[in-house]
């Protein structure tokens, strides 16, 4: 049987997402000061702090939809992933423990347990109403169960120091955990089940239009009540860990514009050789960063020069990634793991 054509626009969308990936863990490691000179920059690493594992994610839904796998290749597709979260948080000491799980962690768990909750995309007609039901579901329980979600704090939701911790931040209380992270997942497998661009443009309408007004509300209300709007952590009305409600609707409204930009135009396809490499490349940038994490401390670098290195740092990814598709693309991870899939 002939395989279907690869999509160039998701090729395009996952090059974006682990780009914004490596140029935000850039801007943690060495902290360039992100206002004045810089504040495009801050905009930057702001906004794609929020897209980037968002995007992940639901390029992983997308995926999902079009291939059924075997039970043999969920299980070893799922072990790749999350020996390949052990190997970053080996290589980034700085920001993780050995057993955190993280955003391959998440994507692993999807992969083992979609032949449940995937059943739902596959049968139900529209796709639509089943992903409406989801969000609302999901937006409910954060905004009324809050504190199951754990304290919002880095240390807290990193720190696995037993199996019933590790199970419990991979399930809730973690950095990227299944509740509520798979919403993105569902976004992308019901992107998939939309059969025809015009289903899809729709889709791509509400959520961002819906997702919009909300997040207006909410920047609205921060600034009238005196509020932080946005942090990664901390007291704020978006807040990234834990990922609550105004959050998720933000990123899904950020998602379903990128991929709608991407769907409708080129406008990232120079990023579609590093989509290839994706895993690859989210990989392997944490190694340099952790050798090099107080260079700007050692040498005293300015601020500008900090900025500069955090751009070249994540250019030279760019580069590299689509470096390894062309040259070496047999070496690459993906590659690996497609090599000892059972078939």
């Amino acid at each position: 049987m002939a395989s279907k054509p690869r999509s160039i626009h998701i090729d395009a969308l996952r090059g974006l997402a682990v780009l914004l990936m490596v140029l935000v863990h850039a801007a943690a490691t060495w902290e360039p000061p992100l206002s004045g000179n810089a504040m495009l920059l801050g905009i930057v690493v702001s906004a794609g702090g929020g897209l980037a594992a968002p995007l992940f994610v639901a390029l992983l839904g997308w995926g999902l939809f079009q291939r059924q796998l075997s039970g043999k290749q969920r299980v070893w597709r799922a072990g790749w992933l999350f020996a390949c979260q052990l190997a970053v948080n080996l290589s980034a000491p700085h920001l993780f423990e050995p057993w955190t799980p993280g955003v391959l962690s998440l994507m692993g768990l999807l992969i083992l347990t979609e032949t449940w909750w995937g059943q739902l995309w596959h049968r139900s007609s529209p796709p639509q109403r089943t992903f409406s039901g989801l969000v609302i579901l999901v937006l409910l329980f954060l905004t009324l169960f809050e504190t199951s979600q754990g304290p919002s704090n880095w240390d807290a939701r990193v720190s696995s120091e037993s199996a019933a911790q590790w199970f419990g931040h991979l399930i809730m209380t973690g950095l990227y955990p299944l509740i509520p992270w798979a919403v993105f997942a569902a976004f992308g497998m019901t992107i998939a089940s939309l059969q025809g661009e015009d289903h899809r443009t729709v889709l791509y309408r509400r959520v961002s239009g819906a997702g919009f007004l909300v997040s207006l509300i909410v920047l609205v209300d921060a600034i009238r009540y005196q509020k932080t709007w946005a942090l990664p952590t901390g007291d704020a009305s978006l807040t990234f860990f834990p990922a609550n409600a105004p959050f998720i609707i933000a990123a899904l409204t950020g998602t379903a514009l990128l991929w709608w930009v991407a769907e409708r135009t080129e406008a990232f396809t120079v990023l579609s050789d590093l989509g290839r490499v994706s895993l690859t490349v989210y990989v392997l940038h944490f190694l340099p960063m952790t050798l090099f994490q107080s260079v700007d401390e050692t040498h005293s670098l300015s601020s500008t020069l900090t900025s500069l290195l955090v751009v070249a740092y994540t250019l030279g990814w760019m580069v590299l990634g689509s470096w390894l598709h062309r040259r070496v693309p047999h070496l690459t991870l993906e590659a690996l793991m497609k090599r000892r899939e059972p078939s």
